[in-house]
C-alpha cells in the first residue's frame, strides 16, 4: 500500500484547490498504474499531496485477488465518510471521492449504491478517463460510474514517473490464462500487450532520469508475443517478439544496469529465457515461478497446465543453466484439498528450497469458476496448513534458501 505524492510541491501550493491524494492497495502493477494516473492529473495543473485533509480529489487505487485485500480497502474507505461531509476549508468545494482499480471493475455497482459519498467508481481500463470524469463532476455535480472493458487508444503508461531507484514498466495488462481461482481475467480483462517500441521509449525516459533499474510487469511476462505487423511494422511475414527478444532488446539501452521481471507462468517458461539469464550481465539471475500446489488433482482444478514433475524438471534446468535464486506463490486449502495433497505442497517446499515464498489461505473470488465450488477445507484448517508451510519457508529462508 503506498500514496502518490509529491511533498515539496505539496507543501508549496497550501492554497491551491487543485490537490489530488491517491491511496494505492495491491500490487506493482496497481502502485504503475496510480503513478501513471497522477502524471494525468500534473499535466491537467494539479498538484499531488499525502495531506488527506487538504486534498479535493481523494481516489482510492484498490486490488481484488483476495478477500483481505479488499477488506483493507474497504475499510479505508469507510473512514472517508466522515471526510466527504466537510468541505474545504480554503475554498468551500465539495471533496470528490473515487474508488478506482479492481475492486471498482469486480464490485463497482455494488458500491456504488451502498456508499452513496462515492462520486467516482472506475475500473482498470478506464484510468486515462479519470481527470476528465472528475471534471465533469465538477461542473455538472453529478456521479459516474464506468467499469467496462475496453482498450485504451493511447498508452496509459507513457505519462509522470516518480524519480525511483527502480522504474516498473508495464508490458501486458490482463490475462488468457483463467486459473480457477483467478479473478484477473474479469477485473484487468483480456492479455493486452503494449508495443515494442512504446516499452522501450519508457524504459529510455526512465534512464534519462538517472534510473538504472528496470522492472517488467505482468500478469504473466512469458505470454508476451507481439506481432510487428499489428503495429504497421515493415517486419517481412509478420515477425514476432517474443518475452526474450523483447529482453535483449531491453539490454541494449545504455544506462540500464539491471533488469528483471514479474510473474512468470511456468507452463509458458523456456530454456531460452534461462539461456539468456545465463549470459546476460544486466539480467537479475532471480526467477519468480508461482507453483501453487504440489499436488497433481488440485493442479488440475485450479486450470494451471502443468504437472508437479514438469514443474519440477523446470526449477532443475533453471538451477542448472541459471544458477540463480528462486521465490513462488502458494495457495493452502483450495476446495478438495486433501491432506495428501497439501502434504505434496510442503515435500515441492522442502525439495525446491526457494530464497522466499509467498504463501496465501485460499480466499473465494466472485465470477471464478472455484466461486461456485464447495469450499471444503475449514478456515481453522486452512490456518492450520497456512502456518505450517509458513514456518518452514522461514526455516528455508533463513538459511539461505536454494542451495
Amino acid at each position: 500500500m503506498c500514496n502518490i505524492t509529491m511533498s515539496k510541491e505539496s507543501k508549496t501550493y497550501k492554497n491551491s484547490p487543485k490537490k489530488v491524494y491517491i491511496r494505492t492497495f495491491g500490487c506493482q502493477m496497481n502502485d504503475r498504474d496510480s503513478e501513471a494516473l497522477a502524471g494525468l492529473f500534473l499535466d491537467k495543473g494539479y498538484i499531488l499531496t499525502d495531506n488527506l485533509e487538504e486534498a479535493e480529489i481523494i481516489l482510492v487505487n484498490t486490488c481484488s485477488v483476495r478477500e483481505h485485500a479488499e477488506n483493507r480497502a474497504l475499510s479505508f474507505l469507510g473512514s472517508l465518510k466522515k471526510i466527504t461531509n466537510y468541505k474545504l476549508q480554503i475554498t468551500g468545494c465539495k471533496r470528490i471521492v473515487g474508488v478506482i482499480g479492481c475492486m471498482a471493475r469486480n464490485r463497482g455497482k455494488e458500491l456504488f449504491k451502498k456508499m452513496p459519498y462515492l462520486d467516482l467508481v472506475i475500473g482498470p481500463a478506464n484510468f486515462d478517463k479519470i481527470p476528465h470524469y472528475v471534471e465533469k463532476i465538477k461542473k455538472e455535480k453529478t456521479r459516474i460510474i464506468d467499469i467496462e472493458d475496453r482498450e485504451r487508444k493511447e498508452d496509459f503508461y507513457s505519462s509522470f514517473r516518480n524519480k525511483k531507484e527502480k522504474a516498473y514498466i508495464v508490458i501486458s495488462t490482463g490475462c488468457l490464462n483463467f486459473c480457477s481461482y483467478c479473478v484477473v481475467p474479469y477485473t484487468r480483462g483480456p492479455l493486452r500487450l503494449r508495443k515494442p517500441r512504446d516499452i522501450i521509449d519508457e524504459a529510455k525516459k526512465a534512464v534519462d532520469l538517472g534510473i538504472k533499474k528496470i522492472t517488467f510487469l505482468g500478469q504473466n511476462v512469458n505470454d508476451y508475443q507481439y506481432k510487428l505487423s499489428a503495429e504497421g511494422g515493415s517486419a517481412s511475414g509478420g515477425q514476432i517478439i517474443d518475452f526474450v527478444e523483447l529482453l535483449r532488446m531491453i539490454e541494449k539501452i545504455e544506462g540500464i544496469e539491471e533488469i528483471d521481471f514479474v510473474t512468470s507462468h511456468p507452463k509458458n517458461t523456456t530454456k531460452d529465457l534461462f539461456f539468456l539469464m545465463a549470459s546476460s550481465k544486466k539480467i537479475k539471475k532471480h526467477l519468480h515461478l508461482p507453483f501453487q500446489s504440489g499436488s497433481n488433482k488440485i493442479l488440475k482444478l485450479m486450470g494451471r497446465g502443468y504437472t508437479k514433475e514438469e514443474y519440477l524438471n523446470l526449477v532443475e534446468a533453471y538451477k542448472k543453466i541459471v544458477k540463480g535464486t528462486l521465490s513462488t506463490d502458494v495457495i493452502v486449502g483450495f476446495p478438495y484439498e486433501e491432506e495428501k495433497d497439501f502434504l505434496e505442497t510442503k515435500e515441492v517446499l522442502e525439495k525446491v528450497r526457494f530464497r522466499y515464498a509467498y504463501i496465501f489461505k485460499y480466499s473465494p473470488r466472485p465470477h471464478t469458476k472455484a466461486f461456485l465450488w464447495q469450499d471444503t477445507v475449514s478456515e481453522e484448517e486452512k490456518k492450520k496448513r497456512h502456518q505450517i508451510l509458513l514456518r518452514l519457508q522461514r526455516r528455508i529462508s533463513l538459511c539461505g534458501g536454494d542451495f
